[in-house]
């Protein structure tokens, strides 16, 4: 009887799990703040920044890894990536040190457009991957939407 007791109790605590690792919100994206030059190069240059989001979940989780797409104007501007575990508290906002790789080829072909501009339309694609209760999934980063870019063009123009 203790046994079954046992099993059936860790069934429920395994399925209650999984249904919450099931039902992970994506995150918010807020702002973009602290961005630094690291590295520059002939074909990339690596920049640092902090990306703070939001989490909609009523529940905390920890992020493991997040890599995605940055598009300026729906022209290619580069790469980012996250490769440091963060732990996120439940309905509250959290920074990710990201690296960002830019394509120097395509950020000076579009430099132009991108220095007349005062604003453009900044779109992130990408994936992170959360763990909650030992449970893992991948969850889609997705974000559009008509930006200031004095930062990016500050970047560019070094």
């Amino acid at each position: 009887m203790k046994s079954i007791l046992t099993l059936l109790t860790a069934f429920v605590l395994i399925f209650s799990a999984c249904k919450s690792a099931r039902n992970v919100s994506g995150p918010e994206f807020r702002d973009i703040s602290d961005v630094r030059l690291l590295e520059t190069g002939v074909l990339k240059t690596t920049v640092g920044a902090n990306m703070i989001y939001y989490n909609p979940n009523n529940f905390g989780l920890q992020l493991t890894s997040a890599r995605g797409d940055v598009y300026i104007d729906n022209a290619y501007f580069g790469s980012f990536s996250m490769d440091q575990e963060t732990q996120v508290k439940k309905r509250s906002e959290f920074v990710l040190p990201v690296t960002i790789k830019i394509d120097n080829i395509g950020a000076i072909k579009n430099h132009t457009d991108i220095y007349n501009k005062k604003e453009a339309l900044v779109r992130i694609e990408g994936r992170a991957f959360v763990k909650k209760s030992g449970f893992s999934k991948e969850i889609p980063i997705k974000y559009e939407q008509k930006q200031d870019i004095d930062r990016l063009r500050a970047i560019v123009t070094r």
